[in-house]
């Protein structure tokens, strides 16, 4: 199996297992301390990964990587995600729609940014790809 569908098949099953979660979360559970939860334990597993994994030369490289703007900026954005889900699900939104709705309108501006920002093409087949991706998300939302 290549990288490309592995990694595919990751993010996929990660996707939909995360959105199964958030979905059935009980409405009980208040958003900080979940999050704090699943966020720690979430650190401790990728510390084990780091510890076991031998391509990464320590866990000082935690310092290199902090001082960049990048993992700051993933770091709000996670944290943006995981409330804003969680707040899509407590307001109503189904598992069918929220998914396709955030996804086609991310899609669009991730088309426009990777344009003007990281200089990539937009084809006629991707045009219409986007064209179509919008229109199924309008009907599916619907």
């Amino acid at each position: 199996m290549s990288g490309r569908l592995a990694s595919l098949l990751v993010v996929v099953a990660a996707l939909t297992c995360y959105h199964l979660a958030q979905r059935s979360m009980p409405s009980a559970i208040r958003p900080a301390p979940l999050f704090a939860f699943v966020y720690g334990a979430a650190a401790i597993v990728m510390v084990s990964v780091v510890l076991v994994d031998r391509s990464a030369s320590n866990i000082g490289e935690i310092t290199t990587t902090a001082s960049h703007w990048a993992p700051w900026l993933l770091v709000t954005s996670v944290a943006g995600i995981e409330l804003g889900v969680y707040a899509m699900y407590r307001a109503g939104w189904s598992i069918g729609t929220a998914s396709v709705s955030t996804q086609a309108i991310v899609a669009a501006i991730l088309v426009v940014v990777g344009l003007v920002q990281f200089g990539e093409h937009l084809t006629l087949v991707r045009t219409t790809g986007l064209a179509l991706c919008l229109i199924g998300a309008g009907l599916v939302a619907r």
